[in-house]
């Protein structure tokens, strides 16, 4: 289940780097919450819009180093960059951690959280 979860977790990432909205819909549940440290984004076409949000010259994306699954939940550990759209160079790029809960394979919960080893350390001490 561990495997499928980090596929799924995976999946929703891409999802969110593309910035389909077809792509998002169908990796996030109708209702799935997105919590950032501003923010609570609610609904699939808040989520499509958090997704969307980009910059005068810049994209974001999301960068998997590590995955960790425990229960319905996947902790994924690995960059935030952002991309310079004409050079698709990185111009900067910062150590995150998200967290994704899942429900009949759709993401019901994803949290952003910028201090990924406190992340890992809650996460790991959850049981979940």
């Amino acid at each position: 289940m561990s495997g499928e979860l980090a596929e799924l977790a995976a999946k929703a990432i891409a999802a969110i780097n593309s910035q389909d909205p077809r792509l998002i819909a169908v990796t996030f549940d109708p209702r799935a919450e997105i919590r950032t440290s501003r923010n609570v984004h609610t609904g699939i076409e808040a989520a499509i819009r958090w997704a969307e949000k980009s910059y005068d010259h810049l994209d974001r994306r999301y960068t998997i180093n590590a995955t960790h699954a425990r229960g319905d939940a996947v902790l994924v550990l690995g960059s935030v960059d952002y991309v310079w759209r004409e050079e698709g160079e990185v111009g900067d790029s910062s150590p995150i951690a998200l967290r994704l809960e899942f429900r009949d394979g759709l993401v019901t919960v994803l949290t952003v959280a910028e201090d990924a080893a406190r992340a890992l350390d809650e996460f790991e001490a959850s049981g979940s």
